[in-house]
């Protein structure tokens, strides 16, 4: 994470950001050219529930920065990946390996689809911030700053003591995004954070997710229906179907044949002047007789 996010968030940065190299020597390294290891790295790996098999031979690599969006039908195992990463599944065959730097997977965001408190416990939009704290080991004092942060950079520091189902689905998603945020995360994992919203609301927390990803470089994971929205903001895609996963690069992934393979429908993608692609469905209308 950039260091301008690790103050906001009120971190102190690493001791390899404090320390100055030397110029000279920076001089003769192309830092562009230095990748470092993926992230996440998903390796043969085959995922089931007992007998019931969901996924097979996924193979998967996540960078940093990159943003990713999961497409594809109900049941075909986007959430079965998404508990993979999380820690909460097993794959049956082949490895799911996450970079040391955060191997414990404290560095992990998650948002789910929907918010997950029981409704009659009173909660305020803080305390629900607060809770995505649990299990770190960070000072108090810094934890607070933290949280603080969080409900600023999601623009909900005004609404901080309302209740959490007291406010509009629109502010009570961000408030799963501050949430996710106070951990410091390199992976943020977003389940369908727009289903429900309206317009307006849907498209500030797009633009929100977004400038984490860009301007502080926190990699995202997407999940979606939307083809439009991952042609448009997409990365990396993952296809789900069949058991099967095919990913890569947005460019590369998000093709009519994988389309149609996915959702059964013709369609058309093409790459939109201002950036990104659009995706057409081609259904054709049926005769009208006179």
């Amino acid at each position: 994470m950039s260091e301008d996010i690790l103050q906001q968030l009120g971190l102190e940065p690493s001791a390899s950001l404090r320390e100055k190299t030397d110029k000279s020597i920076e001089k003769l390294i192309d830092k562009s050219s230095v990748k470092k290891d993926p992230i996440v790295e998903v390796k043969e790996a085959t995922f089931a529930y007992g007998r019931n098999v969901i996924l097979e031979s996924v193979e998967m690599q996540i960078h940093d920065s990159e943003f990713w969006c999961f497409i594809g039908p109900n049941g075909e195992g986007k959430t079965t990946l998404i508990k993979a990463l999380l820690g909460a599944l097993r794959p049956k065959r082949g490895i799911v390996q996450l970079r040391a730097d955060f191997a414990r997977r404290t560095r992990i965001g998650f948002v789910p689809q929907k918010c997950d408190l029981n409704p009659s416990v009173p909660t305020t939009i803080q305390s629900f911030v607060i809770q995505g704290t649990a299990g770190l080991n960070v000072e108090e004092s810094k934890l607070k700053r933290r949280v603080q942060k969080s409900l600023e950079v999601m623009g909900i520091q005004q609404i901080r003591d309302r209740s959490i189902w007291r406010v509009s689905g629109g502010q009570r998603q961000r408030a799963m995004v501050a949430r996710a945020l106070v951990r410091d995360p390199l992976l943020m994992i977003v389940d369908e954070p727009t289903a429900g919203l309206d317009l307006a609301a849907s498209a500030g927390l797009l633009k929100t997710i977004t400038k984490l990803n860009r301007k502080h470089r926190i990699t995202v994971i997407f999940v979606t229906h939307d083809l439009q929205l991952a042609g448009r903001y997409a990365s990396h895609l993952a296809v789900f179907k069949n058991r099967q996963v095919k990913c890569g690069p947005v460019g590369e992934t998000l093709t009519d044949e994988n389309l149609e393979m996915a959702f059964g429908v013709p369609t058309e993608v093409r790459q939109a002047p201002s950036g990104g692609y659009t995706v057409q469905a081609n259904v054709e209308q049926p005769e009208v007789l006179a």
